[in-house]
């Protein structure tokens, strides 16, 4: 092999010297070509993500200008031109941070309001003579819609758009435009872009003109010869384009790849010539090392993969779980921002409250003011971090509970940069934490002064709660019965015998019934009668054991008394019977006493089935209550909109709007309350008739139908039969198909919701399937229980009492029929009922 004349011409020094150089110089480009595509393609990614940016800064600016320009029409095609203009003028810019100057043109072209008027000073001046603003004026005319016009060269300086709405009077003739003015400076500042100072992109914006093709553009650079960088932009007003362009003094990283490369090519070339009777070893080595780097490489790229993958699965899980409401302040601009259910927690109107960083301190209960301040200061002065608990007081008896973590964020440089929060509602939380405290006191009242030992223990039997009686028989304390400890009260030759019956009852999931001694630290000696169930919930899920343990040392020494003098039966047959009497009576009474124990039991659970139902009771009347003024609300709000009692501006209508819808919202919430009620104190009625289920189903549907569109959803029906009577009540069927549909609308973001219909058997099969967040298996058992939601917390996206499918159930079933529900987690739902479609009288 070394003899061949290859190997030999490679080994000469100057040949490896010449290839190594080649070799490593090819894989030095190689790399540096690698660099290079990666820095061509982050730069492409931070280009579109910039254009993305500003192409959706731009669509928000065309759609607050269209709302703008076209609330301005609207109030002078009204009312005319207001006498308040400036104070109009004033809220619209306050309330859109994008336009800087309001107009109004009459219908020769005439601008004849501006605000601010300094530095703005053209009223006067006609747009439609003006060379400049001709043609935008008259293809506003000409489309009798909103347009936007620009670049245009504004007097106070500046290139900027003006939008323009026309207005028509009662006759419909065009009498003029209501516009609003954004300048460009201002949009880019607000987008943190500085057009001028920025070394590292080169931004504009232009308009291009349909009739000639030419560009005009809204920055002073002119870029015509860079079409490779402009971006078409999608907007319904004429043909946009939008330019991100890398600075060209940039220089990519991957030159000084390509320049090492070279420099290492090179020394490895020299060194290769050098040591040329060393290169299979240098080979070995080099190749052993880039397969170690590669394996390295590999290895870390999968584990970081898999964890960044974990992470986002984890978040998005978080997300939904947790619905948190969050707020931040970003330090450097002092800019205060909530999370939509901020508003929800703290029962603000988003569009109407503008929240600051001290917005909600007014509604803090005083008694937890000082809290929440000190922590606020601590926040802001020492950046320390917080986790409270405070309380909201709503104004009208109602408290929150919140629970608010709060915590500063700094940058590379440890300097800190913005505050993040979270705020939760724990409302529900305290009041279920209060409910069980009460129910534990309670509890615990009736088995402390129960005339018999009882005691609790968990699913391995070893014993957590005894009560009085118990602690009294056994002469152990409390805390030496915990566990298994309470055996050592055992008489010691009956403990082997009642720990083997005992577990036994527990592996076999048996009764436990014995009879045993206990003897004290003082040798008392007590006969005990023992029994414990297995407890199990709703959900059949164990809560463990619970027992009783009857005194029957009375009755035993009786017994024992009674064998004793059993020989001696004949000669003391008198005196045997009398005290066989006596045994007698006293077996008598502790039965009396059982059977009054029992009949004091019974009392309790009547008076326990009595609350619930006084509290049904007590639910429905002040549902009937509520719901009479609220009716009275509802009504008198819609008698003032239809502006029977005099005429209404638009501000008044709107508020007189927001007013009925949520009285209309309340109504329905107590609606629910009373049906619940109704149901579980057992009076809900219904009534049977015939009617067109299918007419029924479509009158709903057609109800629902703008709040699915309102949401990008489709109804779509599958129907078996063309005509279908159904002998029901069709108030209680219509209530159960609006919630099912409702639920389905609210719960869904995109897809179609389809409802089929089918007869089998007699019986009418209804299915309301959707393609929303859908239900896990854990959560399907709480689905049909009253007052039960499945989202909680701050982040909760969806309203409502918890109660509409739990009245469905009970609806259905009153009716004769059936209910129930198959999803899975993200994939949506399928809600089944099954109604007869005759009634069977069964009384």
């Amino acid at each position: 092999m070394k003899s061949n004349a290859l190997y030999l011409f490679f080994k000469k020094p100057i040949v490896a010297g010449v290839t190594t150089f080649i070799i490593l110089l090819s894989i030095a480009q190689y790399i540096a070509y690698q660099k290079y595509y990666i820095n061509k393609s982050e730069q492409q990614k931070e280009i579109n993500t910039r254009v993305k940016l500003i192409n959706e800064k731009l669509q928000a600016l065309v759609i607050n200008s269209y709302s703008a320009t076209k609330t301005l029409a609207y109030l002078v095609e009204k009312n005319g031109i207001p006498e308040d203009f400036n104070n109009i003028a004033r809220d619209f810019l306050k309330k859109q941070e994008y336009f800087d100057v309001v107009q109004l043109v009459d219908g020769d072209g005439f601008i004849t309001h501006v605000y601010p008027l300094e530095g703005n000073d053209v009223i006067g001046f006609n747009i439609i003579t003006s060379n400049t603003a001709r043609s935008g004026a008259l293809a506003t005319i000409e489309r009798k819609d909103f347009f936007i016009a620009g670049p245009v060269n504004l007097k106070q300086g500046g290139v900027g758009i003006i939008s323009r709405h026309p207005i028509y009077d009662a006759n419909e003739d065009f009498n003029g435009f209501s516009a609003v003015i954004t300048t460009m400076t201002n949009f880019f500042q607000d987008l943190n872009i500085d057009t001028f100072g920025d070394n590292k992109y080169v931004y504009q914006l232009s308009r291009v003109n349909t009739e000639t093709g030419e560009e005009a553009f809204f920055l002073e650079n002119d870029m015509t010869n860079l079409q490779e960088f402009a971006v078409p932009i999608e907007m319904s007003y004429g043909e946009w384009k939008l330019y991100v362009v890398p600075a060209r003094t940039v220089i990519n990283s991957a030159l000084w790849y390509s320049i090492f490369g070279l420099v290492l090519a090179v020394i490895f070339a020299r060194g290769m010539w050098y040591f040329a009777g060393q290169a299979e070893r240098i080979n070995k080595l080099i190749t052993l090392k880039l397969n170690q780097q590669e394996i390295e490489l590999n290895t870390v790229y999968k584990s970081t993969k898999a964890k960044i993958e974990e992470s986002k699965a984890n978040l998005t899980k978080a997300q939904q779980i947790s619905k948190l409401g969050s707020w931040e302040i970003n330090l450097a601009t002092n800019k205060f921002s909530w999370s939509n259910e901020m508003f929800n927690i703290y029962e603000k109107n988003p569009k109407s409250f503008k929240p600051f960083i001290d917005a909600h301190l007014s509604d803090v209960h005083p008694e937890d003011l000082d809290l929440v301040k000190q922590a606020y200061k601590d926040l802001k002065e020492k950046n320390k971090p917080y986790q409270i608990v405070y309380r909201l007081n709503l104004g009208d008896g109602r408290i929150k509970y919140l629970e608010e973590q709060c915590e500063v964020v700094n940058d590379e440089s440890n300097r800190p940069i913005k505050v993040i929060c979270t705020t939760q509602d724990i409302t529900e939380r305290k009041e279920i934490e209060q409910v069980l405290k009460n129910s534990e006191l309670l509890y615990r009242s009736l088995t402390s002064n129960a005339p018999v030992a009882i005691f609790t223990t968990n699913d391995a039997g070893e014993c957590n709660y005894v009560n009085e009686e118990w602690i009294k028989y056994a002469g152990i304390s409390f805390d030496e019965a915990m566990g298994f400890g309470w055996a050592n009260a055992i008489h010691i030759e009956d403990r082997a015998r009642v720990l083997l019956e005992w577990q036994k009852a527990i592996a076999s999931d048996e009764e436990f019934k014995t009879e045993f001694r206990f003897q004290d630290s003082k040798g008392k000696i007590t006969y005990l009668d023992a029994k414990a169930i297995k407890l199990i919930d709703n959900d059949n899920n164990s809560l463990g054991y619970i027992g009783i343990a009857v005194d029957i040392t009375e009755r035993v020494n009786n017994e024992n008394e009674m064998l004793k003098y059993r020989d001696n039966l004949e000669q003391k047959v008198e005196l045997r019977t009398k005290e066989l009497n006596d045994s007698k009576e006293a077996l008598l009474n502790l039965l009396e006493d059982i059977n009054a124990q029992s009949e004091e039991l019974k009392k309790e659970k009547v008076k326990a089935q009595s609350a619930d139902l006084m509290k049904s009771a007590f639910l429905a009347t002040m549902s009937h209550e509520l719901r009479t003024p609220m009716n009275s609300i509802i009504g008198f709000t819609g008698i003032l909109l239809k502006e029977l009692a005099g005429p209404l501006n638009e501000e008044q209508k709107k508020q007189l709007n927001m007013v009925k819808n949520s009285g209309a919202h309340l109504l329905g919430l107590i609606n629910d309350i009373l049906d619940i009620s109704k149901i579980e104190a057992g009076k809900l009625k219904v009534s049977f008739f015939p009617f067109n289920y299918l007419e029924t189903l479509e009158k709903t549907i057609d109800f629902l139908k703008p709040q699915a569109k309102a949401k990008g959803l489709k109804i779509h029906t599958e129907l078996s039969e063309l005509d279908i009577t159904l002998n029901s009540d069709i108030r209680r069927v219509e209530q159960v198909l609006l919630n099912l549909l409702s639920n389905a609308i609210k719960f869904s973001t995109d897809g179609i919701i389809t409802v089929k219909v089918s007869v089998e058997d007699d019986y009418l099969i209804t299915e309301v399937i959707d393609q929303g967040i859908g239900i896990s298996k854990d959560d399907i058992v709480k689905l049909f229980m009253p007052f039960i939601q499945l989202e909680a917390g701050l982040n909760r996206n969806h309203d409502g009492t918890g109660l509409g499918l739990a009245i469905s159930k009970s609806l259905i079933e009153k009716l004769g029929g059936t209910i129930q529900v198959e999803s899975e987690k993200g994939k949506g739902s399928n809600f089944i009922f099954k109604l007869p479609l005759e009634h069977l009288d069964n009384n």
